[in-house]
């Protein structure tokens, strides 16, 4: 599974990473928080933040992580929907943003909110475990059984499968 990530995106959804006074070290945290997260979990990484240095996209890597900036001519949308539509199917785009999450699912991708993946991000990258949370994590077990009326949609379940695998 590629994860493309909206940088900027995804740093104000996560008070952790949201440094208003200097984005760059936001950027840094965010960029040190997925490595941990890509210790634990093997997905392949590549964030997309808007500006840079240069007037075209450029690629680089910050703390280890494949990282592009969009550049002053474009916007870091475009480059996200491009990469979306190129991986397809493999593809999980991570962003709130409306328009770019249609586009992104057009070209075949699974969209996941920032949101929702900042929550996940933050625990994976601290280690994080509630004191006394047993192995079951909140499961409440039982032997009644669900027939297809009561199943959700596949949409639903296709993402719910790919938030699994976070």
């Amino acid at each position: 599974m590629h994860l493309i990530i909206d940088g900027y995106n995804l740093i104000h959804q996560a008070p952790e990473l949201f440094l208003a006074a200097d984005l760059g070290r936001g950027r840094e945290a965010l960029c040190t928080a997925l490595r941990l997260y890509r210790q634990k979990k093997a997905h392949k990484l590549t964030v997309v933040f808007d500006g840079g240095p240069d007037q075209e996209p450029s690629r680089g890597s910050l703390c280890g992580v494949p990282v592009i900036f969009s550049g002053q001519r474009t916007n870091a949308d475009g480059i996200i929907a491009g990469l979306a539509a190129a991986q397809g199917v493999g593809a999980t785009v991570i962003t709130d943003d409306r328009e770019l999450a249609g586009r992104c699912r057009a070209g075949g991708a699974e969209v996941i909110e920032a949101r929702v993946f900042a929550a996940r991000l933050m625990d994976t990258a601290q280690g994080w475990l509630p004191a006394g949370e047993d192995d079951d994590q909140g499961w409440d077990f039982t032997t009644r059984k669900k027939g297809p009326s009561q199943r959700a949609p596949k949409a639903r379940r296709r993402k719910e499968r790919r938030l699994g695998r976070l």
